[in-house]
């Protein structure tokens, strides 16, 4: 044997497990393609992310084993978009500790629960943000392109207007991709198909379904239909377990800026790869922006709401992928408001 197969048949295990889940979620959404298209996708993400975290870690290990901390968290800033002054600062003699570092350091990945989810979220109002201020016409058009500032960042894409990536062949190949293989969205039908599930309902109206059997008695099993298998039950339980979670304490809005941060990025994707216009792509931001104008008064409000959505998505998969999940997710919001564009343009209150 050589010394990477433990680290091999460590890939080719979470390979597998993913395989499993896609071919759930495919089964569990026969009736609605796009959104397990979108749900494999999302795993696809996750999964590469956990085999890069892993061969970093083997690469981070001296001969006896050891893997150093710091340097991991080095590895991990850079991978998701820090900079060299950043990692330093973050890393280097003295240099404080991120504000994602202080909030997650301290959790066991393994006991992560619904608790912890509830802190870690309640945790970004200790960010800095400047006060929401009502915006003109071309300030709500930034406003609008920094609703995707969270996959922006983690994709890192541009935030400079509506184009994602710089205008070649190779970034539409791109972006198509992302397109079809995270959404199944392969033109124009099928992207407005699936805005018009995001934008009016989404996870958003999964979680307020969820609620209202818990406020009728009714149980998990109530929820239970004919086709379901013993995943699909699994899946279904667990999001009811989550919401059964917050009843009461937090309600459906809280999921908005999930659904409606996702169908941002989606419009300007589909805009790049020419499904719709650029007018039409402004419209349908027009859209989503009035949609977050009235639920959310912050970027912090926003970006809680879409951490919130999140969690309900990755509920299934336990506790430490939701850590994982959500420790990205706080790297790039605590990037865009303290160096990244959230710092430096407010929240639209509204339009002037």
């Amino acid at each position: 044997m050589t010394d990477m197969d433990p680290l091999q048949m460590q890939i080719d295990l979470l390979k597998a497990q993913a395989e499993t889940n896609k071919n759930m979620y495919r089964q569990m959404y026969a009736s609605d393609p796009a959104m397990a298209e979108q749900l494999c996708a999302q795993l696809d993400q996750s999964l590469e992310m956990q085999i890069q975290m892993i061969t970093q870690m083997m690469g981070a290990a001296d001969q006896s084993g050891f893997v150093d901390p710091t340097q991991v968290a080095g590895m991990v800033m850079e991978q998701l978009g820090y900079s060299d002054e950043d990692i330093e600062h973050a890393m280097g003699d003295g240099g404080e500790p991120t504000h994602t570092e202080k909030v997650l350091g301290d959790i066991d990945p393994s006991q992560f629960g619904y608790g912890d989810i509830v802190n870690v979220i309640s945790s970004l109002t200790e960010l800095p943000e400047p006060d929401p201020q009502p915006a003109d016409a071309e300030g709500i058009r930034r406003f609008e392109v920094l609703l995707t500032g969270i996959i922006s960042t983690l994709n890192d894409h541009l935030l400079d207007g509506l184009d994602v990536e710089p205008r070649d062949a190779d970034s539409r190949e791109i972006v198509l991709s992302i397109l079809s293989d995270y959404w199944g969205v392969e033109d124009r039908e099928s992207l407005i198909g699936t805005l018009g599930y995001l934008i009016p309902e989404g996870h958003s109206m999964d979680y307020a379904k969820a609620l209202e059997a818990i406020s009728n008695g009714r149980s998990a099993e109530d929820l239970h239909t004919g086709d379901m298998d013993e995943d699909d039950v699994a899946v279904s339980d667990s999001r009811f377990a989550f919401a059964e979670a917050y009843a009461g304490q937090i309600g459906p809005m809280m999921l908005r800026g999930w659904d409606l941060g996702r169908a941002a990025n989606v419009t300007r994707w589909g805009y790049f790869v020419g499904f719709i216009s650029e007018d039409e792509a402004w419209g349908i931001l027009d859209q989503i922006a009035d949609g977050c104008m009235d639920a959310f008064g912050s970027w912090r409000e926003y970006a809680q709401s879409y951490m919130f959505g999140s969690m309900f998505w990755k509920c299934p998969y336990g506790p430490e992928a939701c850590y994982e999940n959500l420790a990205g997710l706080m790297f790039a919001i605590e990037h865009l408001l303290t160096e990244g564009d959230w710092k430096d343009h407010p929240w639209a209150s509204g339009r002037a």
